[in-house]
């Protein structure tokens, strides 16, 4: 199945995704959609 495929890229990947969401999302010209994206993930 893909999924199974997918799945440990996804959770290998997950804190690196967040610590850029993060990062971006600190800029202060980030869109309102990568902010509210932060807050959604708890990372800002």
């Amino acid at each position: 199945m893909q999924a199974e495929r997918i799945a440990p890229a996804e959770i290998r990947d997950r804190p690196a995704v967040r610590d850029v969401v993060a990062q971006v999302a600190r800029d202060p010209n980030a869109p309102a959609t990568i902010t509210q994206l932060a807050i959604g993930l708890g990372v800002l």
